[in-house]
C-alpha cells in the first residue's frame, strides 16, 4: 500500500521519492533514462537558477517544450521556486502564443528552439523584437513588460540564455529555495471554453498532489509501474493527472516527444509500459497501424479508459487493457473528479465513469432552478472540493463558474446511479471536445470570419465515436471559396486542432433561425448529422 504523500508540492514529492529510492527510474525517454536522484538534482539546480535569475514566488514561468525530460524539470523547478508554471501549447501559432504570453504576464520563457515543424525561436523574435538586441536576462519589451528572460534549448538566439548556462546559474553559492505555500497557485493551464479567448485555469499545489495521488491510486499505480503518456504534458491529462499520479506512487513516466502511433507501439514494447494514458483517437491510431499486434502492447494492464463509450471500448476491449478505468473531469477539477475501480465489471466500466474521488463531491442539480435531483435523473453536474481557484485575470468567467456554496459549475449534463457512479450524458456549455481537446466554437467562428471571402460562420460539434466530437462549420461566403482553402486558412492562423473537420456553405437565408433571429445551432447540428450520414 502506498501512503498518502505528506508533501504538498510536486518538487517535494520527487525529493521524498529520491530519498527513498534514488536509483529508481523516474523518466524513461527515447534519448535517456533519468532516476529519481538525477531528476531531483536537475530540478534543484533549475529551481535555484530561477531564483538566481530573479524569479520570485508568484512569478510566471512559461515553457514551450515537447514531452521531454526538460519539461518535467522546468515544472519541478517552478514548484521549487514557488513560481507559477504556465505550460504553453506546442501547437500554438504566433498570434495565439503572443496573446497567451501577454495575458499571463510571463516573466520567463523556457522554449526549445524548434519542435516538429515549428521554429519557436523565430516566433519569439517576432513577438519580442527587442530580444535580438537585449542582454540575456535583461529584456525590456513594451508589449510584454513583465518578461525579462528567455531560455533556449538547442540552438541559441541573441538575447537568450542557453539551457546549460541556465543550469549553471543554479550553482552559485548561497542560493536558497523559498518556502512554498501549498495553497498558492502552482499551474495556469489554458483551456478553451464557451468564450473566444482561452481561459487560464489556476490550480493550487496541494490540489495537484492530493487529487493526483487519489486518481493514481484508483488506477492502482504502484512504484513498479511504467506509465506511458501519449498526450502532451501541457494538457491536464498530463500535467495534473499522469505526472502527479506517477510521481506520488514512485513509478516511472514513459515519454515520447510527440505522439506517432508506430513509435508509440515501439516505446510501449521496449519499455514494458504497464499503464496507458492516451485519447480515443490515439487508441484508434495505434490499433489501425500496420505494425500493431496486441502482444506488442501486451504489458499494458491498466490506465485511463476515457469518458465516452467508444473510447472506453477501444481501450478495454480492442487494446485489451482490461484493468483500465473510466473517468470524468475537467482541467478545473485537477484532471479527474470521478474515477472507476480496476476490478469493476466490463459492463459497468462501459456504462459509467466512476465514483467521486476522496476530497471531491459530485452532485446533480436542475440546470434552471439549481434544485438537487434524485438518483438517476439527468441534470447539471456540480463539483466541490479540489477545484480551480478561478480563471486568471478573468473575474467575470470565474464568477460564472464558481458558485457561492463552493461548487464548480462544469457545464456538463450527467446523472448518478444507485451506487454513486457518475454517468456522463452531454455538454451543456457551448464547447466542442475533439480528440480530448476543448475547442471554443466561437474562436473557430472568428477565425473563419477573418477570411476576406467569408461573411459569417457558425460552428457546431457533432458526436463521433473516436474523436468524441467533430468540428463542423457552416459558412456564408461573400465570394466562391473551397473547403480546402478555408481549412488551410485556419491552419495557417491557429493550432491545427481548431481546423474544422467539415465545412458546409450556406447563404444567409438558408441558415435556420430561432424566433429571436438567432442562429438555431441545434438545427445546424441536425443538418450536419444528415449531411454526414450520422444517425
Amino acid at each position: 500500500m502506498i501512503l498518502r504523500p505528506q508533501s504538498n508540492t510536486l518538487y517535494e514529492v520527487v525529493a521524498d521519492k529520491a530519498r527513498q529510492a534514488p536509483d529508481a527510474p523516474a523518466i524513461l525517454h527515447p534519448q535517456m533514462t533519468m532516476s529519481y536522484g538525477e531528476l531531483l538534482a536537475q530540478a534543484s539546480r533549475a529551481g535555484r537558477a530561477l531564483v538566481a535569475l530573479g524569479i520570485r514566488p508568484g512569478d510566471r514561468v512559461a515553457a514551450m517544450i515537447g514531452n521531454a525530460p526538460e519539461w518535467v524539470i522546468v515544472a519541478l523547478a517552478a514548484s521549487a521556486a514557488g513560481a507559477i508554471f504556465v505550460p504553453l501549447n506546442s501547437w500554438y501559432k504566433q498570434t495565439e502564443l503572443a496573446w497567451t504570453l501577454r495575458h499571463c504576464g510571463v516573466n520567463m520563457v523556457i522554449a526549445v528552439r524548434r519542435f516538429l515543424k515549428t521554429d519557436y525561436g523565430a516566433m519569439l523574435n517576432a513577438i519580442v523584437p527587442e530580444l535580438a538586441a537585449a542582454a540575456p536576462g535583461a529584456i525590456v519589451s513594451p508589449t510584454l513588460p513583465e518578461l525579462h528572460t528567455v531560455v533556449m534549448l538547442g540552438e541559441a538566439l541573441p538575447g537568450t540564455i542557453t539551457w546549460d548556462a541556465f543550469l549553471r546559474e543554479g550553482n552559485a553559492a548561497g542560493l536558497r529555495l523559498p518556502h512554498v505555500d501549498p495553497e498558492s497557485v502552482a499551474y495556469v493551464l489554458y483551456t478553451s471554453g464557451s468564450t473566444a479567448d482561452p481561459k487560464g485555469v489556476m490550480l493550487r499545489h496541494r490540489g495537484v498532489i492530493q487529487n493526483g495521488f487519489d486518481l493514481g491510486q484508483r488506477r492502482a499505480i504502484t512504484a513498479n509501474d511504467r506509465v506511458f503518456l501519449g498526450t502532451p504534458l501541457f494538457y491536464a491529462l498530463g500535467a495534473t493527472n499522469a505526472m502527479p499520479a506517477t510521481f506520488t506512487a514512485g513509478a516511472s513516466l514513459v515519454l515520447m516527444d510527440a505522439f506517432e502511433a508506430g513509435r508509440a507501439i515501439d516505446i510501449i514494447e521496449r519499455t514494458g509500459a504497464t499503464v496507458y494514458y492516451g485519447t480515443g483517437n490515439m487508441s484508434r491510431a495505434i490499433i489501425d497501424h500496420a505494425e500493431y499486434r496486441q502482444p506488442r502492447i501486451g504489458t499494458l494492464k491498466k490506465g485511463n479508459a476515457g469518458l465516452g463509450a467508444e473510447y472506453k471500448r477501444l481501450t478495454l476491449v480492442e487494446m485489451g487493457i482490461t484493468g483500465a478505468v473510466p473517468a470524468y473531469g475537467l482541467t478545473e477539477t485537477y484532471g479527474n473528479a470521478t474515477v472507476g475501480e480496476v476490478d469493476d465489471p466490463l459492463d459497468v466500466k462501459l456504462a459509467t465513469n466512476g465514483r467521486a474521488l476522496p476530497g471531491q463531491e459530485v452532485i446533480i442539480v436542475d440546470p434552471e432552478s439549481g434544485r438537487p435531483l434524485p438518483q438517476g435523473e439527468t441534470g447539471l453536474v456540480l463539483v466541490r472540493g479540489h477545484t480551480t481557484a478561478g480563471y486568471l485575470n478573468n473575474p467575470e468567467e470565474t464568477a460564472k463558474a464558481l458558485r457561492p456554496d463552493g461548487f464548480f459549475d462544469t457545464g456538463d449534463l450527467g446523472s448518478l446511479d444507485a451506487d454513486g457512479r457518475m454517468i456522463f450524458h452531454s455538454r451543456l456549455k457551448d464547447v466542442i471536445k475533439s480528440g480530448g481537446i476543448n475547442i471554443s466554437p466561437v474562436e473557430v467562428e472568428q477565425l473563419l470570419a477573418n477570411h476576406p471571402d467569408v461573411r459569417d460562420a457558425h460552428v457546431v460539434g457533432v458526436a463521433d465515436a473516436v474523436r468524441g466530437e467533430l468540428i463542423v462549420a457552416f459558412v456564408d461566403p461573400v465570394n466562391p471559396i473551397s473547403e480546402d482553402s478555408l481549412k488551410n486558412f485556419v491552419k495557417e492562423n491557429a493550432a491545427s486542432f481548431k481546423v474544422p473537420h467539415h465545412i458546409f456553405f450556406r447563404g444567409e437565408a438558408q441558415l435556420p433561425r430561432l424566433a429571436t433571429g438567432k442562429i438555431a445551432k441545434v438545427k445546424l447540428a441536425e443538418e450536419a448529422r444528415a449531411e454526414l450520414g450520422i444517425a
